[in-house]
């Protein structure tokens, strides 16, 4: 029914992997002459003493894995490499309890930004690559779960994305294999060209690369405690928008346009996107230019880049914007909660989703005025099936029950509401920073309770997993034969 031995063999490949990526970080410490460099070292050890014994011990010679293996793999590996990504940060005297520092790594891995320190800058170059480096990787693996995996298991909608891509010779036509070496080809290339204009921007060749990762990941760890706000730079905060929304698109486009079928703008997901980021940055622009005395070329500024960075789950900040009033807190957080396209690093509900559930209600209306009518549902031309539609509402439902359950558990502890919503949907949408003055974008997430902090690090890793993967684990059936 299981096979314990390829799952365990594959987590010991994933755990070998963290840890010999942490060597990054400890040569970036010895270049510097930076004296917590003994803090990779004690993390390498024993990451990769953990991963090599499994690997060994699990070993091998022909092993095929099914469904319910790939389930249970995708379910633990996402916790289990949290948990060791986080010993650099445990054992780095800038953090003092191990719930802080499962937080901030479970916050990279799943590229939601969130943070618990209170003085950046004063983390050594290490910690910082390595904060940014779990988040770039979290990303690529995100990208891969959801247009390699998920589609498999036909969980979240996924799979009208990638059903096509057998049928014929002019289709992508991939195995897993090439497929994932094409989407980190893809998702390498975007990390080096944002690099490449960031440094010309005037960025240290350092946050050039700190920030083309966080940005390519839609993850939004800064090297520097006031974000982006730091450099004071219009071209710098252009650059990330440009590539905060291409990180935002489905890599599935990017995939056909490697077999010269460019189809981007003929993507519905893709214009509704684009027409949603449209709206609701006029929207807010003119909001906090006429309600907060902006001048309107900073309203502009401010609201395009602070609103596209919250609805694509990057969490970059050029601005308080906790401090814009009710309706643009109240907008920013209805972004956070669609989030950005299917196939993509982003998180929240997704834009394909919503229009699934439109069309939904457009149905029922029509059955309401026309009871006999046989109805059906297509999306750009293909009829969706009913596994699909129940898969997303259920998705949907999955998110504002969790929000719902967050944001009372913090009403609980005594925080406000605002804080205690913005809260469950920074975790489950996996944005980063939330609304208020203490989860805002001025503020963190530190002083909160370890309990809390472990509550969030679960609600971040059940959202990027997008519940489903979750919960099948928790059904009778899927233990028996």
């Amino acid at each position: 029914m299981f096979n314990i031995r390829i799952i365990f063999f594959i987590l010991g490949l994933l755990i070998s992997i963290l840890g010999t990526s942490m060597i990054i970080p400890l040569l970036f410490n010895i270049l510097n002459s930076e004296n917590n460099s003994i803090v990779f070292v004690q993390s390498i050890v024993i990451t990769l003493f953990i991963g090599i014994s499994l690997v060994l011990a699990f070993k091998k010679k022909a092993s095929t894995i099914n469904i319910k293996d790939t389930i249970i793999l995708t379910t633990l590996s996402w916790p289990i490499l949290c948990l060791f990504a986080s010993l650099p940060l445990y054992f780095d005297e800038n953090i003092k309890y191990f719930s802080d520092a499962f937080f901030e790594a479970t916050s990279g891995l799943t590229t939601t930004g969130a943070s618990i320190y209170n003085n950046i800058e004063e983390l050594s170059t290490g910690i910082l690559i390595w904060r940014s480096f779990i988040q770039w990787l979290g990303g690529l693996g995100i990208i891969i779960f959801a247009i390699a995996i998920l589609p498999i298991l036909n969980l979240g909608g996924l799979q009208l994305f990638t059903q096509s891509w057998n049928k014929t010779s002019e289709d992508l036509n991939y195995s897993s294999k090439e497929l994932a070496k094409l989407l980190g080809i893809i998702y390498v290339s975007f990390t080096a060209v944002i690099f490449m204009f960031l440094y010309f921007a005037g960025l240290s060749a350092f946050d050039a690369l700190c920030h083309a990762m966080t940005t390519t990941a839609t993850g939004g760890y800064s090297t520097q405690n006031n974000s982006i706000a730091h450099y004071n730079s219009f071209l710098v905060e252009l650059i990330i928008i440009f590539g905060m929304l291409f990180a935002s698109l489905p890599f599935t486009l990017y995939l056909s346009g490697l077999r010269k079928n460019y189809s981007l703008f003929k993507d519905k997901q893709v214009v509704m996107f684009f027409s949603m980021v449209l709206i609701f940055s006029i929207v807010l622009s003119l909001w906090t230019y006429f309600e907060n005395n902006f001048d309107i070329l900073t309203a502009f500024r401010v609201s395009i880049f602070n609103g596209i960075s919250l609805m694509t789950g990057t969490g970059y900040s050029t601005a308080n914007f906790s401090n814009w009033g009710s309706f643009s807190s109240s907008l920013l957080m209805f972004m956070m909660l669609i989030g950005g396209c299917t196939g993509s690093t982003t998180g929240g509900i997704k834009v394909f989703r919503f229009q699934i559930l439109f069309l939904v209600i457009l149905k029922e209306l029509r059955k309401i005025n026309s009871p006999r009518s046989v109805d059906t549902i297509s999306y750009q031309g293909k009829i969706i099936n009913e596994e699909v539609i129940n898969s997303s509402m259920i998705i949907i439902i999955l998110f504002l029950t969790s929000i719902f359950l967050i944001t009372c558990v913090f009403s609980i502890y005594g925080y406000d509401f605002i804080t205690s919503l913005s809260a469950g949907i920074t975790s489950i949408s996996v944005v980063g920073p939330g609304i208020g003055n203490i989860i805002g974008p001025e503020g963190n997430f530190s002083s909160i309770p370890s309990g809390l902090k472990y509550t969030l690090s679960l609600a971040m890793i059940i959202g990027r997993l997008e519940f489903l993967t979750f919960l099948i684990l928790l059904l009778p059936k899927f233990w028996t034969k």
